[in-house]
């Protein structure tokens, strides 16, 4: 009886593991039925032609996709699919953008993502990463020896930073904090205005997409007066002192003069984002950019 009941047990034991192997097994062939994407988002320059496969990997399979108009500017979206499988797909944004020679694309046309944590001191906030067009920071203060402002936190950490250049005899001056949607419009368009669409796309943000609306940006000189932001700040020793030292007081150079092409904003040696001492170590010691930190624009 005892034997009996033995093997009884030993049976169900083993359909149990031949059943569980089965399921095991097709929870597998499901897995590797699979593709990836290179990246969610790209942008592309008006009329250009599109390689649509050449944004896929990891898929031996055939796949059939939707084919955009590129002579259109415009947020589009092309839905990759198995051909075998019409379940399983892959989704890649694509602006298609007016692209200057420069490298340097307009953000006029295309509709950005508006992202979910604006108050977050590490967001990325770009050209095609906006802020809700109502939000606002609701813990802005005056920055030291300045009316400009910033959030709590980076006016606290932006004081440090600013006593000790001033401590170093290093001439430092506060010239664009925070600034409200209405004034980034009015920025933005005088920059059209008066320069021309090109340079607002290298040197302005379009509204609801500035750092500066995020209360954890701010623009800083050696000087008061006449062309206060331009690359002459690099040569200058508050220019150097951003780039030996600015890190260890939670903030980054935002726009590096060799990130061109993957912030797609002119080099701004004056411009200074704070994100924190934790991220502004690793974006220093890795000589890398918020986009490359997320794995954006890449």
């Amino acid at each position: 009886m005892e034997v009996s009941i033995v093997k009884k047990k030993i049976l169900i034991m083993g359909l149990v593991c031949i059943l569980c192997g089965c399921t095991h097994q097709k929870k597998l062939e499901t897995t590797e039925k699979s593709f990836e994407l290179k990246t969610n988002r790209i942008q592309v320059a008006q009329n250009e032609k599109i390689d649509y496969l050449s944004y896929i990997k990891n898929c031996e399979e055939e796949l059939q996709y939707n084919h955009i108009d590129t002579s259109k500017i415009g947020t589009y979206q092309i839905h990759y699919r198995f051909i075998s499988n019409q379940k399983i797909t892959q989704t890649l944004t694509v602006d298609v953008v007016k692209m200057f020679d420069s490298g340097i694309y307009s953000p006029l046309g295309i509709k950005p993502n508006i992202v979910k944590n604006p108050e977050d001191i590490t967001v990325l906030v770009n050209k095609i990463n906006r802020i809700p067009q109502d939000w606002k920071p609701d813990d802005l203060v005056k920055v030291v020896d300045s009316q400009q402002k910033l959030r709590r936190e980076a006016a606290d950490a932006y004081k440090l930073f600013y006593q000790e250049a001033r401590k170093r005899g290093i001439q430092i001056h506060s010239i664009s904090g925070y600034r409200t949607n209405e004034q980034q419009k009015l920025y933005w368009d005088n920059q059209v205005k008066y320069r021309g669409e090109e340079y607002a796309s290298q040197y302005s943000a379009y509204p609801t997409c500035s750092e500066h609306q995020l209360g954890l940006a701010i623009d800083v000189s050696y000087k008061t007066t006449g062309d206060r932001l331009n690359e002459d700040v690099a040569k200058s020793e508050i220019g150097r002192f951003i780039v030996s030292d600015a890190y260890k007081y939670g903030f980054i150079l935002r726009y590096p003069k060799d990130k061109v092409r993957i912030t797609n904003y002119g080099y701004e040696p004056w411009h200074m984002r704070y994100v924190g001492k934790d991220l502004a170590k690793k974006l220093h010691d890795e000589n890398i950019t918020l986009e490359e930190y997320y794995g954006v624009n890449l």
